[in-house]
């Protein structure tokens, strides 16, 4: 996050200084609506962040026994307030020196390096209070409700999602239809009206004044709910995530008739005809995920990155839907496979040495499949069906770009246990209180998704566009080595030139091939290696389970 303050900072600096003569000249002019509003997103974002931050990674304190019986609540949450708010105050810290200097620099306001740092230090200390009171009565909520604990991984996805969502209509106007403006109404926004003061830009005195006191309430009655409700929640005893097992009495005694792991991943059900074993491997696998999803943040990454190409893509060229179909054939099957067998041996644990002797290697493999073809084919199916028909793609290309995800979500999940197997990781790494969580090894995530996606996305290309992909190929083997080879020879002729033609006269080749052999021969390729590299993947990570020593 803080990395991503630093070109904005930047930018906002070189812009100061080119065009500083030219703002000046423009003399006196309102604060835009525009303004207001971007202050009340970077709010409503902190408010999120500081929410997530309180609710999921720092619910508890360190030592909690001894600290709470040192010291009173009061005390705790004072400090906790000063910690989170000096770490936001963090982040802004360079912005904020940029806007001072930089205000002053252009209107030469001696105000402006008072009220610009009070103006961001009400902005982070209000943004972290209303987030510790959100976060504490989520906290609260999961600890005090059954239902809410049972099933908290799925309702904060939905959560994450839903605010993502809102954050995204405001910030990219293509999408939503609305912008920053939208939100000037709201009265946190008026910190931008305590900013200018003393500058040429003209904004509301009174709402500067307002905002000062009404940040001033906030703090103090948010502080009094905060230490309310960490008081409630640090003093009760949770409550359990898991349906209580009722007892069948029989004649011949008493007979356990719940099933511990089909409750504690309840939703989610997995077929009952699936062999009790590697049912039972599946159940574990889902149960670990659902316990500790944050280790599937490193997962995250990729399809962060790649999907916001995509959007920005999209939104550019006017055609969003049209390439969300193709990108959800591609990447949700990468998802489905890394999501609950990127790292078994890891996930095992302490136990693994018994998993490894009371378990055939085909059952363990079959078990970690199991989640990712029974979720995410679903998953896959729904989802990318659904996108396509929203780009107007005919029934033939649908079903085709339909065919793609699936063929893709079997070949991920069977390469996921090979590969997180063959590049196990056991040491663990610290998320917020956490300190047992073992993530996939970022080496295993990065081939894993290359592998999968590469070849899925060419595929699907080659379903919508065969044309398009021919130049592809023509490209990656033909004309892109030419260029580089003629790039090194640097006129200087010899073998160099030589290969640097050869391939140049490839790359025509290729593109001289009839569209429809390319497209049967192309496709028929990838689907026979997609069948290959799936059973291998799944021969390999049973060898490797059977003949695995863990390390001591």
């Amino acid at each position: 996050m803080g990395a991503g303050l630093l070109f904005p900072s930047l930018a906002f600096a070189g812009f100061v200084y080119i065009f500083a003569d030219a703002i000046r000249d423009a003399g006196s002019f309102a604060l835009p609506p525009f303004a207001r509003g971007t202050v009340a997103v970077i709010w409503l974002f902190g408010v999120f962040v500081a929410t997530q931050r309180v609710a999921s990674a720092r619910p508890r304190i360190d030592a909690e026994p001894l600290i709470l019986t040192t010291v009173s609540a009061r005390t705790v949450v004072g400090g906790l307030f000063v910690a989170e708010t000096l770490r936001v105050l963090a982040y802004l810290g360079l912005p904020t020196l940029v806007l001072t200097v930089g205000s002053a620099y252009l209107f030469g306001s001696i105000a402006s390096i008072l009220v610009i740092p009070m103006a961001a230090i009400l902005l982070a200390v209000t943004a972290v209070v209303v987030g510790m009171v959100l976060g504490y009565a989520v906290a609260l909520l999961v600890a005090t409700s059954p239902f809410v604990a049972r099933h908290k991984t799925v309702l904060g996805g939905v959560a994450a999602i839903a605010a993502m969502a809102v954050y995204l209509l405001v910030t990219l106007p293509q999408v939503g239809g609305i912008d920053q403006a939208a939100l000037a109404w709201v009265p946190i926004g008026w910190l931008a009206d305590l900013a200018v003061i003393g500058t040429s830009v003209q904004g509301s005195l009174i709402r500067a004044t307002s905002i000062v006191f009404g940040s001033v309430a906030i703090v103090v009655l948010g502080g009094v709910l905060v230490e309310r409700e960490a008081t409630r929640l640090w003093f009760t005893d949770p409550v359990s995530g898991h349906e209580e097992t009722t007892l069948e009495s029989t004649g011949s005694g008493t007979e356990e008739t719940t099933d511990w792991l089909a409750d504690s991943i309840r939703p989610l059900v997995l077929p009952s005809k699936i062999p009790r074993p590697m049912r039972r491997v599946a159940q574990w696998s889902v149960l670990k995920t659902r316990r500790d999803p944050r280790r599937l943040n490193f997962l995250l990454l990729p399809v962060v990155m790649l999907g916001s190409v995509f959007i920005s893509s999209g939104i550019q060229s006017g055609s969003l839907w049209s390439l969300l179909g193709p990108a959800c054939a591609a990447v949700l099957p990468w998802v489905a496979g890394a999501t609950f067998a990127m790292n078994p041996f890891g996930d095992e644990g302490a136990v693994l040495p018994v998993t490894l002797l009371s378990l055939p290697g085909s059952t363990y493999v079959r078990g970690l499949m199991i989640p990712g073809i029974v979720f995410g084919l679903t998953l896959v199916t729904l989802t990318t069906g659904i996108t396509m028909f929203a780009g107007s793609y005919g029934p033939v290309t649908v079903y085709g770009i339909v065919g793609v995800g699936l063929l893709s979500t079997l070949v991920a999940v069977a390469t996921a246990p090979a590969v997180g197997m063959w590049f196990p990781r056991f040491s663990a790494i610290s998320i917020g209180q956490s300190r047992e969580v073992i993530p996939p090894r970022l080496f295993t995530t990065g081939i894993h998704f290359i592998s999968t996606t590469v070849p899925a996305g060419f595929l699907a290309l080659l379903v919508i566009n065969p044309e398009l992909a021919r130049a592809v190929v023509a490209g990656v083997v033909g004309y892109l080595p030419a260029i580089l080879l003629q790039l090194i020879a640097s006129g200087d002729g010899g073998l160099l030139i030589s290969g640097a033609m050869w391939f140049g006269d490839l790359g025509t080749r290729v593109q001289g091939i009839d569209i429809d052999l390319f497209r049967r021969t192309a496709g028929g390729l990838l689907l026979l290696g997609g069948i290959l590299v799936a059973v291998l993947s799944y021969q390999l990570a049973v060898r490797r389970f059977e003949r695995y020593s863990p390390p001591m």
